[in-house]
């Protein structure tokens, strides 16, 4: 009998839909992603998933690997009793009240358990990754949204109502940029993927510099954050400006979350976060510039080390944590 235990998980995001299976000591067995495409609603992103789950469970069993369960990570707040979107999930539209768990539990005939994707961002860290050595830790992912997994003592805190953690929502400008949430002036709204891009083509409204316009190919149209931060990191003055701004704004929105928890870690992860260019220094810059010493002083400010696998990992994790925990 083997003494490993496999897992599968499906992580989903506004861009793309990672999915993998993992074994209990954190090797990749297999991973994928595909499109989201969440423009075309709900239902039809209901059955990619439905499609994706009946494929990974299919990869399972050509190679002989027996998983107990499905994990699930959405954006939104989630039910994670029943595996329902329950509010909150202004990137994916009409996804309130839509049942994942109990769809996939009827179609696959299996336990499902599903959870907002930065608490299972924070699982598979905890499990796996930066976390494991802390026992209170904020895991933040910056992307299309700016979400947060919260750990008080070793264990997810999702709050009275499944909606802790939801930090891309704090108010940062009470009569600021109008927020895809129906907000106004929440940090997502200054520091997520699109903001980024808009703050970019904004500086850019009189011109390219030399290494942006050579990044792009002089077209303006292609600026994708990958390429932003590509130029960042060439020493391009705008693109520099703008890691600069973000993570200002990002420094002063989250140093209320440590006067708030003092936690011992902060850990960032995301598609945003992975560009470097300094960002997640000036992070820690403005933290500690603007939180109480004493919240600051043995905080610790890290890179995620699962990258982009850390949704589907803990996602996977969810039937074990649930089994272990009872949460």
């Amino acid at each position: 009998m083997s003494t490993l235990d496999y897992f599968a998980g499906i992580d989903i995001g506004a861009s793309n839909i990672k999915y993998g299976i993992v074994n209990s000591n954190g090797e990749i067995i297999f991973r994928d992603r595909k499109p989201a495409r969440v423009d075309k609603g709900a239902i039809p992103l209901l059955h990619l998933i439905t499609n994706i789950a009946e494929n990974l469970l299919l990869r399972a069993a050509e190679d002989d690997i027996t998983v107990p369960w499905l994990g699930v990570g959405s954006p939104g707040t989630v039910d994670n009793l029943n595996g329902s979107i329950k509010g909150n999930s202004p990137n994916i539209p009409n996804w309130v009240g839509t049942g994942i768990g109990e769809h996939l539990r009827n179609y696959l005939n299996m336990p499902v358990y599903v959870d907002n994707d930065a608490n299972a961002m924070a699982l598979a860290e905890l499990r796996f990754g930066a976390a494991k050595r802390f026992n209170s830790a904020v895991c933040i992912t910056l992307g299309t949204g700016i979400g947060s997994g919260i750990i008080v003592n070793k264990q997810l805190w999702r709050g009275s109502d499944f909606s802790a953690g939801e930090i891309g929502h704090i108010v940062i400008d009470y009569n600021g940029k109008k927020c895809r949430c129906g907000n106004i002036g929440c940090l997502e709204a200054y520091c997520s993927s699109q903001a980024i891009l808009d703050r970019t083509r904004d500086k850019c409204r009189n011109g390219m510099t030399e290494i942006l316009s050579e990044a792009l190919d002089g077209d303006l149209s292609n600026l994708s954050v990958k390429k932003m931060f590509a130029a960042a990191k060439k020493g391009d003055e705008i693109a520099l400006a703008v890691v600069e701004e973000t993570g200002t704004i990002l420094g002063a929105g989250l140093s209320g979350v440590v006067n708030l928890l003092n936690p011992e870690a902060l850990i960032f992860g995301g598609g945003i976060i992975d560009g470097g260019a300094g960002l997640i220094e000036i992070i820690g810059a403005e933290i500690r510039r603007r939180c109480f010493a004493a919240a600051s002083e043995n905080l610790r400010i890290l890179k995620a080390e699962l990258g982009n696998d850390a949704g589907f990992i803990g996602a996977g994790l969810l039937g074990e944590y649930k089994t272990k925990t009872g949460g």
